[in-house]
């Protein structure tokens, strides 16, 4: 077998490596700005975060070629497209622990950024819902929805209520 579609595969995975870590890096960045609210840097986090999802897309089809070209020299079917472990099973140590490795990184970073992107939606969710809460309780709509406590101080339906009337002086 020539070790050149290996070389090659090997290249084109770490690269696809550091694509992937350079978007958890962003993705931990993103989490700090989401906190300190600083919506400018905030805004150009999210244009990094989507020229790397769509540079990472793109590199997605390299290293797919990359793969069934390893796969067709090692005498592999390309349909299904093996695994990288399944051709790391099949190659020498020094190739097979390093496809083996960079398997596990790519699996390990998905993770994370999965992870995350959850997080950080998870986050903006419970903002959003406190905010909408909040404008709720100050223009009164929970009442108007017949939401709130009753008289008994259990939560459930109002039958009488009315919008909250603000004081200028409280």
């Amino acid at each position: 077998m020539d070790a050149r579609h290996i070389h090659e595969l090997c290249a084109i995975l770490d690269e696809h490596l550091e694509h992937y870590q350079a978007l958890a890096d962003c993705l931990a960045e993103e989490k700090k700005l989401l906190l300190a609210l600083d919506l400018e840097a905030l805004l150009a986090h999210c244009r990094r975060k989507e020229e790397l999802g769509l540079v990472i897309h793109e590199h997605i089809l390299e290293l797919e070629a990359g793969i069934s070209g390893t796969a067709l020299a090692l005498g592999l079917d390309i349909s299904p497209q093996p695994l990288l472990a399944e051709l790391a099973a099949r190659l020498a140590e020094p190739w097979r622990n390093r496809l083996s490795e960079g398997a596990r990184r790519l699996a390990r970073l998905k993770n994370i950024i999965l992870r995350e992107n959850e997080a950080g939606h998870a986050y903006i969710s419970e903002s959003l819902r406190l905010v909408n809460d909040s404008i709720d309780i100050l223009t009164g709509a929970r009442q108007l929805r017949g939401e709130g406590y009753s008289n008994n101080s259990g939560q459930g339906e109002k039958r009488h209520s009315l919008p909250v009337k603000l004081s200028r002086e409280v």
